[in-house]
C-alpha cells in the first residue's frame, strides 16, 4: 500500500479537538494505517491531554488507585472532541454524512421505543457525565448500544 496523508479537514470529520486535528495532519504522511492509528493514539493521550509534569513523578507500576491518575489529565481537549459527537438516535440534519453512515445500523434497526429508550439514556448519560454516550456504532442495532449504554450508565 502506496503512503497517504491526512488533511486537517479530513481528520475534522471524526474528531473536532482543533489541537488533535492540526498534530496529527501535520505527521502525515503515514506508511499504512497501523502507522497512522499508532500517530493518533501518541497524539490523543500525549499532546491532546497530556499528564502535568508535577504528576509523573507519582505515577508507579504499584500505584493502588490507577484509575484516578485520569482526573490529574487535562482532559479539556478531549471534551472539545466529545463536544462535537452528536448523541446516537440524532436526526438533527446538521450531523455530519460520516456519523449518519456510522449510526445506520442502529437507526435501521430502531423503532419508536428504542428510539424513545436511546433519548432517555443519552440524557441520563450526558446529565451524570457531562457529555454524550460515545460509542462506535458502526454495524450496531440499536439493542446492542442500548445494552452499552445501560451498562455505562
Amino acid at each position: 500500500m502506496a503512503s497517504f496523508s491526512w488533511t486537517e479537514e479530513d481528520v475534522l470529520r471524526c474528531c473536532s479537538s482543533k489541537c488533535f486535528t492540526k498534530e496529527l495532519a501535520s505527521t502525515s504522511s503515514f506508511s499504512d494505517l497501523h502507522h497512522a492509528i499508532q500517530s493518533a493514539c501518541g497524539i490523543w493521550f500525549n499532546k491532546a491531554a497530556p499528564l502535568p509534569p508535577s504528576s509523573l513523578l507519582s505515577i508507579t507500576l504499584g500505584d493502588p488507585f490507577p484509575h484516578l491518575l485520569i482526573l490529574q489529565i487535562d482532559v479539556a481537549r478531549w471534551l472539545e472532541a466529545f463536544a462535537a459527537h452528536p448523541p446516537i438516535e440524532s436526526i438533527s440534519p446538521s450531523i455530519s454524512q460520516w456519523s449518519k453512515e456510522e449510526q445506520s445500523a442502529a437507526m435501521a434497526t430502531a423503532n419508536d421505543t428504542t428510539l424513545h429508550e436511546l433519548v432517555d439514556w443519552n440524557i441520563r448519560y450526558q446529565e451524570k457525565f457531562g457529555f454524550v454516550f460515545l460509542i462506535c456504532a458502526s454495524g450496531r442495532g440499536t439493542l446492542e448500544i442500548l445494552v452499552e449504554l445501560k451498562v455505562n450508565c
